[in-house]
């Protein structure tokens, strides 16, 4: 068994470390004091790494990406989220368009790749997130269309998107065997983005997407009728795997920041890290954060081996969620008012990780799946 990452990553991670440090850092007490990244900054950033290499890399090859994997994906992001403004690098489309048929590739896929488009996917409703049978939006044929009626809730990235993936119902009687996944155009009549979701959090607001009489044709469909489980078991995966790797670089600059604090502030004559109190904390905060780390490198590599994996996505982001909260609130803690303040980005970091609780499966339905698939229970049923 050989647990270290193979030395061409670790070069390579090497080099975005550089890119965080140069780039990203010197924007953080800006970003603090806003709760946001600019627009127009954000997309220099990204024009900055495309120019330095860091483009379309978790895409195949064959789509001319530069097909680094999982693993690399969760390195790539654990660095990048050491900052508070959730910045990742372009280029590389949600993974559900892999199954996108020649023509759909060209019009959709292509240009993500190439910088050209942007897209977001459709998932949560009013009613319903992580279960796909309880999704209402309907897509009815109408001959060689679909009209697709409907609202979904909490959509990230729409206001920038120039296309968005939708899951939508075209057959309510067969529950999660009856979703099927659509691509719509933004301009497209009947669909429109119908108001921004402020949130507690820093740099994130998602949208709520309504769809009236949306009409597509179907050659905008994406996979077969009934098909769109599958298609967004493979999406949620790589997603949990990312969030996952996400919680790994919060906890870690966290927890450099708190070490770094303990050692020079003085309390009653001593520094606090001769606290046992404060010890203890900062014991239990890297301890979880190792075995967090092994979980999500393990969960990754496996993906990249067999193409896919269930109940060690799940894990992995049940855990390495659940341990950033607790690591951000005991290094909130040993900070106290400054921990809370702007002027560092522990508090930005503690709003964050209560969203990844949440998005792509909430911590409850992880344990949920995590036992059926342990029991042998079908997800479907």
């Amino acid at each position: 068994m050989d647990f270290s990452v193979p030395d061409e990553l670790s070069l390579f991670v090497e080099s975005v470390r550089r890119f965080r440090e140069k780039e990203l850092m010197p924007l953080e007490q800006d970003f603090l004091r806003a709760g946001r990244l600019d627009p127009v900054v954000r997309t220099a950033l990204e024009e900055t790494a495309r120019k330095q290499g860091f483009w379309a890399l978790e895409v195949p090859e064959e789509h001319g990406g530069q097909g680094l994997g999982a693993l690399a994906a969760c390195l790539v992001a654990e660095e990048l989220f050491k900052h508070p403004a959730m910045f990742e690098f372009g280029g590389s489309p949600e993974p559900v368009l892999y199954h996108a048929g020649p023509e759909q590739r060209e019009r959709y896929l292509q240009p993500i790749v190439e910088g050209a488009k942007r897209c977001c996917y459709a998932f949560t409703e009013p009613g319903g997130g992580s279960d796909l049978a309880a999704i209402r939006t309907t897509a009815t044929r109408d001959g060689n269309s679909w009209v697709i009626n409907g609202t979904k809730t909490f959509i990230s990235g729409a206001e920038r998107a120039d296309f968005v993936i939708v899951f939508a119902t075209t057959d309510r009687e067969l529950g999660a065997r009856g979703v099927t996944c659509f691509l719509v155009d933004k301009g497209t009549p009947g669909f429109q983005l119908s108001r921004p979701i402020p949130t507690m959090g820093d740099d994130w607001e998602p949208y709520e997407l309504s769809f009236e009489h949306c009409v597509v044709p179907d050659g905008q469909r994406l996979g077969d009728v009934g098909k769109g489980w599958s298609l967004a078991e493979d999406q949620l995966t790589h997603g949990r795997l990312k969030i996952a790797a996400y919680q790994l670089g919060i906890a870690q600059r966290c927890i450099d920041i708190a070490v770094e604090w303990a050692k020079n502030r003085v309390t009653w004559g001593k520094p606090l890290a001769t606290r046992q109190a404060v010890q203890w904390m900062l014991a239990d905060s890297v301890t979880e954060l190792e075995a967090a780390r092994m979980m999500v490198y393990r969960a990754a590599w496996l993906y990249d081996e067999r193409g896919s994996v269930g109940r060690e996505a799940f894990m992995a982001k049940l855990f390495a969620t659940e341990m950033a909260q607790r690591v951000t609130d005991r290094c909130l803690q040993i900070l106290g008012g400054l921990g809370y303040s702007r002027e560092l980005p522990i508090q930005s970091f503690y709003r964050q990780v209560r969203l990844w609780r949440i998005g792509h499966g909430t911590a409850e339905i992880h344990r949920w799946m995590i036992a059926r698939d342990l029991l042998g229970v079908s997800a479907r049923d």
